[in-house]
């Protein structure tokens, strides 16, 4: 499995520690190839969306987003959601945003507890590419 990131303001800490504490509620995500791309998605009018190709999920994050921790944490965790998702099949629209908006906040507050996730991933993982096993 794999996370990459890329784009504008990259933020690949955030990027990685939000996915590793989502890989660890959900393992099965760990089976897949996620790329974190952050881009200007002010004409869309969304801090992010999700899209899964195969066995591939790709992420796009507002730049705007980066600016506010809380702001981007949350839209990480949320589009991580949706890639867990899509992974147990959950198809209904509506279904998914409101768990994923639910989560979003209940994660949050357990990602900024303060106590460390003891992500095993040193600094040289935090650069552009990052390949986990």
């Amino acid at each position: 499995m794999t996370l990459y990131t890329s784009g504008e303001c990259i933020d690949s800490e955030i990027a990685l520690l939000s996915h590793y504490f989502i890989t660890n509620k959900y393992p099965l995500l760990r089976k897949y190839d996620v790329e974190v791309n952050y881009c200007d998605l002010s004409e869309d009018n969304v801090k992010g969306w999700q899209e899964k190709n195969g066995d591939e999920f790709l992420i796009h994050i507002d730049t705007n987003v980066v600016k506010d921790y809380q702001e981007h944490v949350k839209t990480l965790l949320h589009e991580l959601v949706h890639c867990c998702q899509d992974i147990r099949g959950v198809t209904n629209n509506e279904e998914r945003e409101c768990e994923a908006y639910k989560l979003e906040e209940l994660y949050f507050v357990e990602f900024n507890k303060g106590e460390p996730l003891n992500c095993p991933y040193s600094e040289k993982h935090i650069k552009g590419s990052t390949t986990l096993t």
